[in-house]
């Protein structure tokens, strides 16, 4: 796309400009607030305590998940970082790992599949700040990371030949997509199925090579492909196969689905309304560049007719430097496409499924375009609309993170007047969705223990509760039934009394009788030693 050599050294340095100037926004704060970022740092710590310091208390609550569920490997790289750094630097080093990691891993796949098409690389922007980044799901955007790593690695190698160095690296990677997220796993087997099924079926029907050579290429790869991902396979049938649903399935009636692609609904993590009038103008653009293609591909055959000697190689309005690409993409689209309007979005072992589809959708929809044949001002203007989508978006959270990076902050400062192995009630008591677990802040760098822990319960993450050991724990005074709440009762099991309560917003005392015995006993045993206006934490008196 860029015809005269002496503009690119410029046009990488605008790239590099923009992928660095576009995380400065979001770690102007401690900490990157994100909906579910403190439950991941926080159980990262319960990790180090179990692994690295071989705390005894944690051990009685927590145990590690024995199975390698794909979940892992945000928590992996945390614990590492953490081991060094504090919580909030650790966090911040893997959020820009994926903001810089991303948008090159997609320039570098764009420039395999269509080299002269380096311009389309910038639609990727407003992909790389998408509600999976707000919403702390780490591991999700990880495993797009590597996704789009793989299959970089699976067309260079296909071009040059596989070698057992090659397998092996090619079966890492399959595996670390597996433990990052399944739903991405899945596409990317897809992707490169649907490539391996490409190749052979125009090879047969072009009759370039003998059948039987064709048949046999396709076999050795299809060998190939299922021996690297075999023990993943593995894994992912049991993953589904061990989890009955737990909650009712969740459709997505057909409608909102399309509004979903409309509204481009993966890029929008706090209003709709508000952010949607921002992402529409991606989906015209995205829209437009289909169209276009279709336009000009038309015009391609019209001219294949009446020019002879003048056709493209493929017949196909595709970039000639690589076999097969726009056929390729064009069925890995519509795969997706269609497990996005007929999967469920929620089985109790998965959610925002529909959303994680149309996420990798839309980035292969854009690759796909990038193999059109099309003038250069087309990729230039569509560039220039991305940036504009992108610019608005990061002005849009920018004022959002600040806010939420003060409150998370407030709450991480609470566990300066936590003592060590302390046991700790969290009470959330705010209408904001969003901050629903930022009571979590507070045992992201000490050993505090948290009480209750979504991450734990699921058995979709690293770390479970020690069923066979965990205490049980009360709050208030046993010997007056009025003033205790007791938790977890197990017979048989040692009961440990709450040192404090960490209640995030302002709770109504007449509420119910949960909150009304709160009251009482926060009134009566304990005492308020932090108080800001996000928070409150109240240690039990001596």
């Amino acid at each position: 796309m860029l015809k005269s050599k002496k503009w690119q050294p410029a046009e990488q340095v605008i790239f590099t400009v923009i992928t660095i100037g576009s995380m400065i926004p979001l770690l102007t704060t401690q900490f990157f607030p994100s909906l579910d970022g403190a439950s991941h740092l926080s159980n990262v710590n319960i990790i180090n305590q179990l692994i690295f310091y071989n705390n005894k208390l944690f051990q009685q609550f927590f145990i590690l998940n024995p199975e390698p569920v794909p979940n892992w490997t945000s928590h992996f790289l945390l614990a590492l970082l953490t081991l060094v750094f504090p919580a909030f630097l650790a966090e911040k080093i893997l959020v820009i790992l994926l903001l810089i990691g991303i948008p090159l891993a997609f320039r570098r796949l764009l420039l395999a599949i269509a080299p002269e098409k380096v311009l389309y690389s910038y639609l990727v922007f407003p992909f790389t700040h998408s509600m999976f980044l707000f919403f702390g799901f780490f591991n999700f955007c990880l495993a797009v990371l590597f996704f789009l790593i793989t299959l970089n690695y699976w067309l260079t190698h296909e071009q040059h030949g596989w070698k057992l160095k090659s397998i092996l690296m090619l079966t890492f990677l399959i595996a670390v997509t597996y433990i990052s997220h399944v739903v991405i796993f899945g596409v990317l087997l897809i992707a490169i199925a649907a490539r391996v099924v490409v190749i052979a079926v125009n090879d047969l029907i072009r009759n370039d090579k003998p059948w039987g050579k064709t048949l046999q290429a396709f076999f050795t790869k299809a060998v190939m492909i299922t021996g690297a991902s075999l023990v993943p396979l593995f894994l992912f049938v049991y993953f589904f196969y061990s989890r009955p649903g737990t909650r009712q399935i969740n459709f997505i009636p057909r409608g909102e689905l399309i509004e979903y692609l409309v509204r481009v609904r993966p890029l929008i993590s706090f209003n709709t309304y508000s952010e949607g009038k921002i992402t529409i103008v991606l989906f015209f653009v995205i829209a437009l560049l289909l169209l276009t293609g279709a336009v000009f591909f038309i015009l391609n055959l019209i001219k294949k007719t009446t020019i002879k000697g003048k056709s493209d190689p493929e017949g196909l309005p595709v970039a000639t430097t690589r076999r097969f690409m726009g056929p390729w993409l064009a069925s890995t689209a519509v795969i997706l496409m269609m497990l996005f309007f007929l999967l469920p979005d929620a089985y109790g072992t998965a959610s925002y499924t529909n959303l994680r589809l149309e996420f990798a959708l839309f980035l292969v929809l854009i690759l796909w375009i990038a193999t059109f044949k099309m003038p250069q001002w087309i990729g230039i203007a569509a560039s220039i609309g991305a940036m504009y989508v992108h610019v608005h978006l990061l002005g849009y959270y920018t004022p959002i993170v600040r806010d939420l990076g003060k409150m998370a902050t407030a709450c991480h400062k609470a566990a300066d007047k936590i003592q060590p192995n302390s046991l700790v009630l969290p009470i959330y008591v705010n209408d904001n969705w969003f901050t629903g677990h930022f009571v979590d802040y507070i045992s992201v760098d000490k050993p505090v223990l948290m009480v209750y822990n979504y991450e734990c319960q699921t058995g979709y993450f690293p770390t479970l509760w020690n069923r066979e050991s965990k205490p049980n724990f009360y709050l208030g005074s046993p010997s007056n039934p009025e003033a205790c709440i007791n938790f977890e009762e197990n017979k048989g099991r040692p009961s440990l009394p709450l040192d404090y309560v960490f209640v995030v917003g302002n709770y109504d005392p007449a509420k119910d009788a949960f909150f009304s015995t709160l009251h009482r006993i926060l009134q009566t045993d304990f005492i308020p030693v932090y108080t800001t206006q996000y928070c409150t934490l109240y240690h039990k008196k001596p």
